[in-house]
């Protein structure tokens, strides 16, 4: 299996890693620089393409590459139309829109592509949030966080600052909101995963470390269920991170920064609810992106602090982890994403 690991580039970091996981051996056999771009600290897949996050200079935006033969990169185009690098992107179903998440800027970004070649064709608009939550240091302003696409063609948001949980319509007009959720305030939600019936969605809040469980219905989500990510006894700092469901649908997964662990969830309700199943030591330090590996064997979390990158086995039937090395190394890791 191969996959990629987007990362910060302020030290020892490249941009975009490129890993190969081997299956039969259950070891992680190969990290190496997949691409060194500066500020690759989100990248995704769609078909035959891979966009990452990038900054140069005082210009960021976007960049395109080809994925070719064992997952070697080859740069298509970017565009880099924006002042400040954004920390978050995913694309259209039909993969001919790039969403962004700016953090620092409060913005949802989206761009046009060219299904065939892949290319970054424009930044179509650019859409900046208001609002503000009542921790200080946090959510001074509006901090986007995540964006991505909702199961019934929409937008959908999630915002740190303002506590909401924002959607919009997309197209050739660009993003135009259209309705928003206010989460219980302070709680920063981060980002979110939508189960697989598109009835429900799963939100990691960064400041409170909790899982949300959202019903979702035509661009209106409703708040149903909140699930500590961390021990109750546990006061030391710690910030949510990563959320991430199995691909049988059957398992929620949330990383803990600080406390340095991953919380597993089994669904129940047809997804209507959560049960803790387990927190495990996550092997590293600051686990701010993992992911679950196509076949749903395994698990690969990547550090930002440590730099490690930590494989863990899943049993399929609990949904609980196994760690079985965490030796490689991929420097300011932040994103972690399976070649499918």
């Amino acid at each position: 299996m191969i996959g990629y690991i987007g990362s910060y580039t302020k030290n020892e970091g490249k941009g975009i890693y490129r890993f190969v996981l081997n299956a039969e051996e259950k070891t992680i056999d190969t990290v190496e620089t997949g691409y060194e771009v500066p500020a690759s600290t989100y990248v995704v897949q769609h078909g035959n393409f891979l966009y990452g996050i990038k900054k140069e200079n005082d210009r960021a935006g976007v960049a395109a590459y080809k994925i070719k033969e064992e997952g070697q990169l080859e740069l298509i185009n970017d565009c880099l139309e924006s002042a400040e690098s954004g920390c978050h992107i995913s694309v259209s179903q039909d993969g001919a829109y790039l969403f962004e998440a700016v953090y620092g800027a409060g913005e949802a970004r989206l761009y046009q592509l060219d299904t065939e070649s892949g290319a970054i064709q424009k930044l179509v608009n650019v859409v900046v949030q208001e609002g503000l939550g009542p921790n200080e240091d946090r959510q001074d302003k509006a901090h986007t966080h995540f964006i991505t696409e909702t199961p019934d063609g929409k937008a959908v948001a999630v915002d740190l600052g303002a506590d909401e949980i924002i959607t919009f319509t997309f197209g050739e007009e660009g993003l135009k909101r259209e309705q928003a959720l206010k989460v219980p305030a302070g709680t920063g939600p981060r980002h979110l995963v939508f189960n697989q019936n598109g009835k429900y969605a799963y939100v990691m809040t960064e400041l409170s470390n909790e899982v949300f469980v959202l019903k979702y219905d035509s661009g209106e989500f409703k708040l149903l269920e909140q699930y500590l990510a961390i021990p109750a006894a546990f006061t030391e700092n710690t910030q949510g991170a990563a959320i991430r469901m199995s691909h049988d649908n059957q398992f929620v997964y949330a990383s803990n920064r600080g406390h340095q662990s991953i919380a597993v969830f089994k669904v129940e309700e047809d997804g209507a609810a959560l049960s803790l199943v387990e927190i495990v030591d996550c092997g590293g330090d600051w686990p701010r992106d993992f992911n679950i590996s196509n076949d749903d064997q395994f698990l690969v979390c990547a550090h930002e602090v440590s730099g490690n990158v930590a494989l863990f086995e899943r049993d399929t039937e609990t949904g609980r982890l196994t760690l079985l090395e965490k030796e490689q190394q991929a420097a300011e890791g932040v994103c972690v994403q399976f070649l499918s």
